[in-house]
């Protein structure tokens, strides 16, 4: 069950890093390229901010969601009759529910990179590795905390 509430948690961050700031929080995940150095159009630039927003929306209500649950599975995960089945299910039902509310932002940004010229699709994709390196470490260090 640990693993599995792990697993959600690390799978939320996972599908929301595309709008953390570098600054923000003690994962630190890269900022994606600005409209400037993708050296967007005006249109392309305000999706681009757009895209940036709604990610940043929607990873906010994500992890909400996943800390107005954690005191319901740990209360539930105490109690002596505890059915760790059916809470593995709700776990799972609950991240089958994040992928799906990310469905179109994912469209979209897929939509938004098939747009860009060759040079820039180039840059997304090197911040898509920095972002992938950086999700690397935080497994790292979650594999670490779990061999205690």
């Amino acid at each position: 069950m640990k693993r599995t509430v792990i697993r959600a948690l690390l799978l939320g961050a996972a599908l929301s890093v595309g709008a953390i700031n570098a600054s923000a929080g003690p994962a630190r995940f890269p900022q994606p390229p600005s409209a400037q150095q993708l050296e967007l159009s005006p249109a392309q630039q305000a999706e681009w901010e757009a895209l940036q927003a709604d990610a940043i929306e929607l990873r906010r209500q994500l992890l909400e969601d996943v800390a107005d649950n954690l005191p319901e599975l740990e209360q539930a995960l105490a109690a002596p009759d505890a059915d760790l089945g059916l809470l593995a299910q709700h776990v799972q039902s609950q991240v089958l529910y994040a992928l799906w509310q990310t469905q179109p932002i994912r469209e979209r940004r897929l939509a938004f990179y098939e747009s860009l010229n060759p040079e820039q699709q180039a840059l997304v994709r090197d911040w898509l590795i920095a972002v992938v390196q950086r999700l690397e470490r935080v497994v790292s260090a979650v594999q670490l905390l779990q061999a205690d």
